[in-house]
């Protein structure tokens, strides 16, 4: 499917003809829901520095899979890791490879979540990192509150309630409160402390550093002063909280969510803005350390998520919906590059997580021979709209069930092989709350839409098929 040879070879020799290589510094928030009102003015500050997109969808609602996107440029059909704790198969051509044949160093912290990183050839001489995957999350039982930090959680009555209440089938609480840990030394400022470091060590030389912070994904536990940061009393709960699919009913996101209640689902917001705020915290630390080793002009920043988080929207709270809600599918995308691309843009071309890694190629002069499903965002950070553009989102549910998403700046079409497909006219109903899939005055953009989504299909080599 792939020539990877060719595609180093050419990686190399476009890089090599550059007579300044820039470097990239690539951030990564798990579960970011798009458009939180946490306080966030590191991220503030790098979107007025460069160019946010509004549009922009993860490759699907699902960790591992979407982060294998970042690197490949692949929707997970082709890259082939549909579900979480599987190892990317280190012959498929990446970013990293490609830059780490054109003589760029390639350093990862934080979470991985993709199997065992040193079988990448771009990372075998990267020296051991203080965070792995599964060592920095203690097993719990079920009734302890522990999370991440392997410190007590203090959880307010609500939530202890609602974890009484929920039949989990014997699963461990939901972690959701106040613990007592100063910011400096959660693990998300441990992964940012190191990546510091390797900053400072990477400084004349070009550098392909990939920082990924497990938060505000799950355990939700923060100390002071996030913990306190955003007054439950001035929490707005989301408007189409009330509307729900009738397939999302019996998932635990719904059923979990309805046990919170008012009190508990803005205890949750509370500690998750807490959570990105305290992210946001680290990303200014990473921005600063760019400018104190003056490389700020010469990195391409790019942040972003590998998906959302459902924010107590359609009565929900974190990611096991079985629709394909906006909450979970799309996410924050800034990408900042001085004096390359403008500041302060809000582009509304639609972009996704498989459009990072031929962006990222471009703008380091790499020509990869392979195509990746994605293309490059160069025009549309340089000034060019293109609203009419598609992007995609996918998810398997098992051996005969999936879902495909097609998504526009106007409308959403989910199928799903179940039956339970979905369209929405996003433009005019952004929460989702009126769903068209079953009237007739909206027969017509579905079968467009349907007949899209099958030529993509087809077009990437999906060994799904649509009727």
């Amino acid at each position: 499917m792939l020539n990877r040879r060719d595609f180093l070879k050419a990686g190399a020799l476009a890089a090599a003809a550059s007579p300044r290589r820039p470097n990239v510094l690539f951030i990564i928030s798990d579960q970011l829901h798009h458009a939180t009102p946490a306080k966030t003015p590191a991220l503030d500050r790098l979107a007025s520095e460069g160019v946010r997109f509004t549009n922009a969808l993860c490759a699907t609602p699902f960790c591992s899979p979407t982060r294998a996107s970042f690197m490949t440029g692949l929707y997970p059909h082709a890259h082939r890791i549909v579900s979480n704790g599987k190892q990317l198969d280190p012959r498929l051509p990446t970013t990293e490879q490609a830059l780490f044949e054109a003589g760029y160093t390639c350093r990862q912290f934080g979470k991985w979540h993709l199997g065992d990183r040193g079988l990448i050839p771009a990372y075998k001489d990267q020296p051991a990192s203080g965070y792995r995957d599964g060592e920095d999350t203690p097993r719990r039982k079920r009734g302890e509150n522990v999370g991440r930090n392997g410190l007590p959680v203090v959880m307010t009555e609500a939530l202890l309630r609602a974890n009484q209440q929920y039949d989990g089938s014997g699963a461990p609480n939901t972690v959701i409160g106040r613990i007592d840990l100063a910011p400096g030394k959660m693990v998300e400022s441990r992964i940012t402390d190191e990546a510091i470091r390797e900053i400072g060590r990477l400084a004349g030389k070009p550098f392909f550093l990939t920082v990924s912070l497990p938060a505000p994904h799950a355990p939700w536990e923060i100390g002071e002063p996030y913990y306190s940061l955003h007054p439950r009393d001035r929490i707005a709960l989301p408007a189409n909280r009330h509307s729900i699919h009738p397939a999302d009913r019996q998932t635990a996101a719904f059923r979990f969510g309805q046990l919170l209640g008012e009190d508990g689902m803005r205890e949750y917001l509370g500690v998750y803005y807490g959570l990105v705020s305290m992210v946001d915290w680290n990303v200014g630390r990473l921005l600063e350390a760019l400018r104190r080793h003056g490389l700020e002009r010469d990195t391409l920043v790019v942040f972003t998520a590998d998906h959302g988080d459902m924010q107590g929207g359609h009565g929900c709270y974190d990611k096991t919906t079985f629709s394909m809600y906006e909450e979970t599918t799309r996410v924050p995308m800034i990408v900042r590059f001085p004096g390359r691309i403008p500041a302060g843009k809000q582009a509304g071309t639609p972009a996704g997580s498989c459009d990072i890694c031929p962006t990222i190629l471009d703008y380091l002069g790499v020509k990869p021979r392979f195509a990746p499903h994605g293309a490059s965002l160069r025009p549309y950070l340089e000034g060019r709209e293109d609203l009419e553009r598609p992007i995609f989102c996918e998810r398997e549910r098992g051996e005969r069930n999936f879902q495909r998403l097609i998504r526009t700046v106007e409308w959403k079409y989910s199928y799903a092989s179940t039956g339970a497909s979905q369209l929405y006219h996003v433009a005019k109903d952004p929460g989702e709350t009126n769903n068209l899939i079953e009237q007739p005055p909206a027969r017509a953009v579905q079968a467009d839409l349907h007949a899209r989504l099958a030529r993509w299909m087809r077009e990437t080599g999906d060994p799904r098929q649509l009727p």
